[in-house]
């Protein structure tokens, strides 16, 4: 049995990629197989395709889908085992687990990411993002091939990305960074929660992104052949991300995205991560994947998480929130005062807790892009009402 890497094929598979038009949240891997015979004379890179599309087919009907093969069109890096799905299936994402080639059988094994057809609920307010620098881990990593401005450039990928995405109204690239203060490397959930509300008061922001580049090491992969062994330079890129909702003092996300890819730079290359020829390489599509895969997940989170307004200004008998219509306010919302309170746990962790007065509202007399302006009939609502405190829209939650 023949074990079948994909970064060992051609380089040159690439294949047209669908946009996806829907607002599913809550991504759902499904697993599939599928089998396609293989002869002397077949082209294995148009078998391997055919066979993909096959496996992902086959994954679609535990999702009720139903996703012919022959109506699923692919795209990204094929080598590196990461696709980045999308279509009119609600396919998005795609990973290789495994290829095969035993007695002329080609065995794929793959792990789709369909959305599901049900949304959340949700207000229906675009979200403000205020993202942070994402840094090397360790900067020594950077001194092979000189690419010490990774991490600005993986910064601003992001910032292009969630720029274009359908939930997000407004995204602010910050010259911050926030590293781990611990020798286990990792953010703990107080400091988390310092750095979002320090960002959240200082920027006048709900969401913050945040995180670091944790691993860009190389290391040696030998390829076993009949005559000689090919060695490959690889290096990974692990990224590790943190989405934290600042107002109500909650971690949306948490995780750590993973990609590898043949580094095919000599060691006395200075690498201008600036110049599309390094974006091109297999490296650099691999990162961009990485990505992708990632903003895949923020904005599902994003889509069903409710828009706190702050108060930013009060002035007599009206009040100056932070969002307006780029955010989707509508003339004719209304919304509810929220007080929040702090209170320090037994472990030194502050919890945030939001009270609603729903008795009372406010009625939009200005609409602006970016913010609004509010009154009240209410005397008792406007005198409770001070500067950074929350709204939210009284029909929705």
């Amino acid at each position: 049995m023949i074990k079948i890497s994909a970064y060992y094929l051609s380089y040159g598979l690439v294949i047209l990629l669908l946009l996806i038009n829907s607002n599913d949240v809550f991504a759902t891997w499904y697993h599939g197989t599928a089998q396609q015979k293989v002869s002397k004379l077949d082209n294995i890179d148009k078998i391997r395709i055919a066979t993909i599309k096959k496996a992902i087919a086959n994954a679609s009907l535990q999702s009720h889908s139903f996703i012919k093969s022959e109506d699923i069109t692919l795209d990204g890096l094929l080598q590196s085992s990461k696709i980045i799905l999308q279509s009119k299936g609600h396919i998005r994402r795609l990973e290789i687990l495994d290829e095969t080639l035993s007695e002329n059988i080609l065995t794929v094994r793959v792990k789709v990411d369909i959305a599901p057809l049900f949304g959340c609920f949700n207000d229906n307010y675009l979200k403000p993002l205020l993202i942070a620098q994402f840094p090397l881990l360790k900067p020594s990593q950077a001194a092979y091939g000189g690419i010490f401005d990774f991490g600005r450039q993986i910064s601003k990928r992001f910032e292009q990305q969630l720029i274009s995405q359908a939930a997000v109204s407004r995204v602010q690239l910050i010259n911050k960074n926030f590293l781990p203060a611990n020798p286990f490397q990792t953010v703990n959930l107080k400091q988390s929660d310092k750095v979002a509300r320090y960002l959240a008061n200082e920027y006048s922001n709900q969401f913050i992104l945040f995180g670091f580049i944790r691993d860009i090491s190389l290391f040696e992969q030998t390829k076993t052949a009949l005559l000689f062994d090919d060695t490959l330079l690889r290096r990974n890129f692990t990224l590790q991300l943190y989405l934290y909702d600042a107002y109500k003092g909650v971690m949306l996300m948490q995780d750590s995205y993973h990609g590898e890819a043949n580094w095919q730079f000599t060691h006395n290359d200075t690498v201008d991560t600036y110049n599309s020829v390094f974006w091109r390489s297999d490296y650099g599509r691999v990162v961009l994947n990485t990505i992708s895969s990632a903003i895949v997940d923020i904005t599902d989170k994003l889509k069903c998480q409710q828009t706190l307004a702050q108060v930013i200004n009060v002035n007599n008998d009206k009040i100056v929130i932070n969002i307006g219509s780029q955010q989707g306010v509508n003339i004719n919302d209304t919304f509810e005062l929220i007080k929040s309170r702090t209170f320090n746990q037994n472990n030194g962790q502050a919890i945030s807790i939001l009270q609603t007065d729903d008795t009372r509202f406010f009625k939009i007399l200005h609409l602006g892009e970016q913010s609004t302006v509010l009154v009240t009939k209410s005397l008792s609502l406007m005198a409770n009402t001070q500067l950074n405190d929350l709204v939210k829209s009284k029909t929705i939650f």
